[in-house]
């Protein structure tokens, strides 16, 4: 499973993931096969990404102080310690502040028809990444692969609940997440 988001690469690309319903908004993980995370003790946060109308910013001054402090908490109940340098998990997490849209498929004809050979698509299949979607995106920088991922949608609400409804989040994507050893 390499870095399913890289250094969140893919940021927005992957966000259509399945999505599946909680209490904090809908919540889906995916700890990668055969990996022990609780051998992890010290974790890292990369800067925080949030694609906003003004497009993807990194650090954004209204939503990352609150997605960071979240994470921070909640890694902190698991037993692990924040380090500068050195960590044994990246943390790569980001925010859609904004719906995106994102095509699934094209769809072209199988039928050949003299030598233009499915050249013009039948369809387009495409959805929207929800807007409010949390995602978090852990790696483990000595295999450079990321080892737990997770979303949770409806993470962003109303500003004036922002903070809160961004922990419900954080707290619903890692309930499952093993303690350090």
């Amino acid at each position: 499973m390499k870095h399913i988001f890289g250094r969140w690469a893919a940021s927005v690309c992957a966000l259509g993931a399945a999505i599946l319903p909680t209490a904090a908004g809908e919540v889906k993980t995916f700890p990668a096969p055969g990996i022990d995370l609780t051998v992890f003790k010290t974790f890292k946060v990369l800067p925080i990404r949030v694609l906003t109308r003004r497009g993807l910013l990194e650090n954004d001054p209204d939503i990352s102080p609150f997605i960071l402090s979240s994470l921070r908490i909640q890694l902190a109940a698991k037993g692990m310690t924040e380090t500068a340098a050195g960590a044994d998990l990246e943390v790569s997490a980001g925010a859609l502040a904004v719906a995106v849209p994102q095509l699934e498929a094209i769809i072209y004809s199988w039928i050949p028809s003299g030598t233009q050979w499915g050249s013009a698509p039948l369809a387009t299949v495409g959805r929207y990444n929800k807007e409010g979607t949390l995602v978090v995106n852990l790696i483990d920088p000595r295999r450079n692969e990321s080892v737990w991922f997770g979303l949770a949608k409806r993470a962003l609400g109303k500003p004036e609940n922002l903070g809160k409804d961004i922990d419900k989040a954080a707290q619903a994507l890692f309930r499952k997440f093993p303690a350090s050893r």
